[in-house]
């Protein structure tokens, strides 16, 4: 009975097991870099839900300013002390606010769902 055991393999065996090594690094290396972005992604969107809950409310406070405004110039007119320009630019300017709230709700509601995208819940 004879058994052979190769003392010396030319270095094939040893090369796998190194680039077998590099290989793993390799992979935990792009898993490290998967980890940051998601975290990194989920950081964003919740700045971004933030910044824009933020300007929703800033121009929900702008709307009902323009909307008191309105109401206050509307009585003037009706009264008599107040003109038709007045009157005129009051209600532009309340449209204009009403609008801006309703995009800044609409990003907010984006935002939202960008931010349940990241964290996975959507």
């Amino acid at each position: 009975m004879n058994v052979n055991f190769p003392l010396f393999n030319g270095f094939a065996r040893d090369a796998r097991v190194k680039r077998t090594k590099i290989e793993l690094q390799q992979i935990e290396n792009q898993l490290g870099a998967l980890k940051n972005n998601i975290d990194n992604e989920i950081t964003q969107a919740k700045l971004n839900y933030m910044s824009s809950m933020a300007t929703m409310q800033f121009q929900k406070k702008n709307m009902q300013l323009a909307e008191a405004v309105y109401q206050q110039t509307k009585k003037k007119f009706e009264t008599g002390t107040g003109s038709n320009t007045e009157i005129s630019a009051s209600q532009a300017d309340l449209v204009t606010a009403q609008n801006n709230y309703m995009n800044a709700l609409y990003s907010a509601l984006i935002a939202k769902v960008d931010l349940l995208k990241a964290t996975g819940k959507l």
